[in-house]
């Protein structure tokens, strides 16, 4: 399962320290992206990947040591050591990994506000002090350790003015960092002699399902897997209740005809659309045409959905948006069982999300 900050707060109720690995930084082929995380806990069991083999071996070994030493540091990797075909690292690559420390005295409290933060409308930056660069790259890992002093960034970039300063030590860390929109999500700064790593605390991409029966348990496990935020909406209770989506972040019962206020469109907005009959499927649709969203789907058999679609234009809605309309929804894979539906409702949105 890939990293979510919300596991950084878990892991920090019951353990005293973790070490949270970044890749800042990769040259020639590599397994994963700048911005790739992986949790590691005391025992060496993980949350997300860096990229799996020998690469990620050695990390999670030199976290491990940055857990007991209580200690951030930077290590330089490079993969193109063992180019043999039955070599785990055969990619040939270069990356650079901070492993951050992350304490549960100190930054428990910084842990919960990234991720409550996530939940916002703007995305915020974490700031964090890098260690010292490690000398030389001659061996296939190299690194340098140290403290690292971090700080959630308001949207503005702005150091708030509330910081413990026993905690973060506001004179190490510079006062308002200049956010490039455009820039990558994690970069290396130099400000003022030191150098830094800034992340854009992205907000995960929303799916909203519209209705609660059998295939929105899969679906909806999927979606968290997935790392979406997960919404269910439903007018009937008993298919809306926590104790059925236990990993859904919010469950609600509402009636069909009001669902805007529910959830705030955007960019990174998944509406899927698996209500029990057509006439809800209208309903929604009907206020869900116009708002801004990446994916918007529903359910049903090509003539069922057609006549919905023909209803919305002879009332007067866009036909070139309905024609964006995935229906019938998700890819054709022969499906069968609510499963097999969700698994190919969840790969026509993960294509969606990445243009495939």
């Amino acid at each position: 399962m890939e990293f979510s900050w919300k596991d950084l707060t878990s892991a920090l109720e019951n353990e005293p320290g973790v070490a949270l690995c970044t890749i800042i930084e990769r040259r020639g082929s590599v397994p994963r992206e700048v911005g790739a995380r992986m949790l590691v806990y005391k025992d060496g069991s993980i949350t997300g990947t860096v990229g799996g083999g020998i690469g990620e071996h050695e990390v999670i070994q030199a976290a491990r040591q940055a857990i007991a030493d209580e200690q951030s540091r930077l290590l330089n990797f490079s993969l193109a050591g063992e180019q043999g075909l039955d070599s785990a690292a055969i990619c040939g690559g270069h990356f650079t990994v901070f492993i951050g420390y992350w304490s549960q005295c100190e930054d428990y409290a910084l842990a919960a506000a990234v991720a409550t933060s996530l939940s916002g409308e703007r995305a915020r930056h974490l700031l964090e002090l890098l260690p010292p660069a490690p000398a030389g790259e001659k061996s296939s890992a190299k690194k340098g350790s140290g403290k690292s002093w971090r700080a959630l960034l308001d949207p503005d970039g702005h150091l708030p003015a509330t910081l413990d300063p026993e905690a973060t030590r506001p004179e190490i860390l510079p006062k308002t960092v200049e956010i490039d929109k455009a820039g990558p999500a994690v970069k290396r700064l130099h400000l003022d002699e030191q150098n830094y790593l800034l992340s854009e605390l992205t907000l995960p991409p929303q799916m909203i399902i519209f209705g609660g029966g059998h295939l929105a348990l899969p679906l909806a496990e999927m979606a968290n897997w997935c790392r979406f935020a997960v919404t269910v909406i439903d007018d009937r209770p008993e298919f809306s209740s926590p104790q059925r989506f236990p990993n859904a972040d919010r469950v609600l019962t509402a009636p069909m005809e009001e669902v805007l206020p529910l959830y705030t469109p955007g960019p990174t907005t998944y509406l899927v659309l698996i209500t029990r009959e057509h006439k809800h499927d209208y309903l929604l649709l009907k206020q869900l045409l116009g708002t801004e969203y990446a994916y918007l789907g529903m359910i049903g058999s090509k003539r069922r959905t057609s006549q919905v679609k023909q209803r919305l234009i002879d009332e007067g809605f866009d036909p070139a948006e309905i024609k964006r309309l995935y229906s019938p929804i998700g890819l054709s894979l022969g499906a069968q069982t609510p499963a097999e539906i969700a698994i190919s409702i969840m790969a026509e949105i993960i294509a969606t999300r990445h243009k495939s």
